[in-house]
């Protein structure tokens, strides 16, 4: 699942910032993320996974990693809750 996801965020972000190819580990401002591109980034991300992104979680996801980590682990909670509500 997380290769499926860094796939479908890469290219989300690379469409997004107009760019061939991002390093995973390289700042996002880098390559321009600004604010504006960042909230439509996320609203975006809560709507394709169908998990919430808090204000402090966006912060902290500087690189391209760091939102494929976040992400993955948003799924991972969400997963868990599903089970325990099952």
């Amino acid at each position: 699942m997380t290769r499926d996801v860094f796939e479908i965020i890469d290219e989300l972000f690379r469409k997004r910032l107009q760019v061939l190819e991002l390093n995973p580990d390289a700042p996002l401002v880098d390559y321009g993320l600004d604010s504006v591109r960042s909230i439509d980034l996320i609203v975006e991300m809560e709507n394709r996974f169908e998990v919430p992104i808090s204000d402090e979680q966006a912060a902290s996801m500087r690189t391209l990693r760091d939102v494929v980590d976040q992400v993955t682990a948003s799924l991972t909670l969400r997963a868990g809750q599903e089970e325990s509500a099952a």
